[in-house]
């Protein structure tokens, strides 16, 4: 497929049948589970079959919208690519001089063109699979890929998958026990398990039988999640134990701030637990929030920030803000009250134990981390507001365990502009099977991928 980057509306026009379009590949995610692999490979076709489509859909609305136009005659350069041979592409293949018919001389000189995936069917089925969070039939068509000698240099990356998908899932005897196997195969050392990746795994998993349930927050915290937050309230009471996780917050507005303090003093009253993982996170943007002096319409961030220290057990730090609070508003400072018994951050380390930590972020990286679903609108702010001074865009996804096919679609579309903005992006060793995603989407031909080290 061939983006082109051209004036202001018609990147706008383009844009907006390309998200439309994109919008409706959620319809195409594979159903139930197939019984069979070969009903399996038979989704995943038609789920390519459905990218094809949506692509030749977006060439045709970038012809529509340009119709409207009056176009001068085209020049000599544009005579020139019409009388040159068609070049094809891996998939929705568009020849330079269609592309110039659609889009005129100026759409030839800033093209990008995109050669698709060149992965073995089977390794895109499978990628396409876990994507959409089908993890047992991708892990079923990637065993049955191992031993598959006619996917050649590719037959590693199978292995890859699967020890990945393993410890996605969290279950660590199987990726053991494939590990095993790889090293006999290979001969060669195999991944080694990730605590932290693995901890990820168990937290993310909701378990109705021992009443526990996980929630990870996105970057961007607005109003959109009262209603997230009223449902974790009315649940509460059919679960002992409700986790969530701030970990990736940066951003909190009012309406946000406001709909986090209903949950705290829900919690404050209720019989049941709420752990908190990212309370420091939290508190760094509900203090990004605010300011000394400033004296808002709402309080809330300002409450929600001595909140956040609250659940740290942070009491000279909390003070310290209550001081500030009350010069800004004039009233009587808040005074320290632990949080209570039932809220409480992430347990730590048995005694003796290792200490587990994160992936250390890359320098001036932004990081995407855990799963990141539909149309991924709070992530892609977040990494326009870092990308806005840089001119070398580097994320980091050594935390991100899974991606949904949308969310990579709307990725594409964010590469896109940053390259038309002259910026350079990198992708931090994302696991195997997010890799995959990224080469059925096409992304390495916008971007470079540093892959992970064994």
């Amino acid at each position: 497929m061939v983006f082109s980057l051209f004036n202001r509306k018609d990147k706008n026009d383009s844009r907006r049948a390309r998200e439309a379009m994109l919008a409706r590949t959620a319809d195409s995610r594979p159903g139930p589970t197939p019984d069979t692999l070969a009903a399996q490979r038979e989704a995943a076709r038609r789920t390519e079959e459905k990218i094809n489509q949506i692509e030749s859909e977006m060439i045709a609305a970038a012809a529509v919208a340009r119709a409207s136009n009056d176009r001068a005659p085209p020049g000599p350069a544009t005579m020139a690519r019409a009388e040159a041979p068609t070049v094809p592409v891996a998939r929705a293949a568009v020849a330079p001089d269609a592309a110039t018919e659609l889009l005129g001389d100026q759409a030839g000189a800033m093209a990008i063109d995109v050669n698709g995936s060149t992965l073995p069917s089977v390794l895109e089925e499978a990628a396409i699979l876990y994507s959409n969070g089908q993890s047992q039939p991708a892990a079923l068509a990637l065993r049955q890929a191992l031993g598959d000698t006619s996917l050649a240099g590719y037959q590693a990356l199978a292995w890859l998958m699967l020890l990945d998908l393993y410890q996605a899932l969290g279950d660590r005897t199987a990726f053991e026990a494939l590990a095993l196997e790889y090293a006999a195969r290979f001969e060669s050392s195999p991944p080694g398990w990730s605590e932290q990746l693995g901890a990820q795994a168990s937290a993310a998993r909701p378990s109705a039988a021992s009443g526990v349930a996980a929630i990870d927050f996105p970057a961007m915290l607005d109003g959109t999640i009262a209603a997230q937050v009223d449902s974790i309230v009315s649940a509460s009471a059919r679960r002992r134990e409700t986790n969530v996780d701030f970990g990736r917050v940066e951003v909190v507005d009012v309406q946000a701030a406001e709909a986090l303090l209903k949950l705290f003093r829900h919690f404050e009253k209720s019989p049941n637990a709420l752990v908190v993982r990212g309370a420091e996170a939290l508190f760094a943007a509900a203090s990004a929030a605010i300011e000394s002096g400033r004296r808002d319409p709402s309080e809330a961030a300002w409450m929600l920030a001595l909140h956040a220290l609250r659940v740290l057990g942070r009491q000279q730090a909390f003070e310290d803000l209550s001081i500030e609070y009350c010069v800004t508003y004039e009233v009587s400072p808040p005074s320290w009250e632990p949080i209570g018994e039932r809220i409480r951050t992430a347990e730590p380390a048995a005694p003796g134990a290792a200490p587990v930590e994160a992936p250390r972020p890359e320098a001036s990286a932004f990081a995407l981390r855990g799963d990141v679903l539909g149309r991924m609108q709070a992530e892609l702010q977040a990494l326009r507001a870092h990308a806005a001074n840089r001119g070398d865009v580097v994320v980091d996804c050594r935390g991100l365990r899974r991606m949904e096919f949308v969310a990579a679609g709307d990725l594409l579309n964010e590469i896109v502009t940053l390259r038309s903005a002259g910026k350079q992006v990198l992708f931090v060793e994302p696991n195997y099977l997010v890799y995959a995603l990224m080469l059925v989407m096409g992304i390495q031909d916008l971007a470079e991928i540093r892959r992970r080290k064994i």
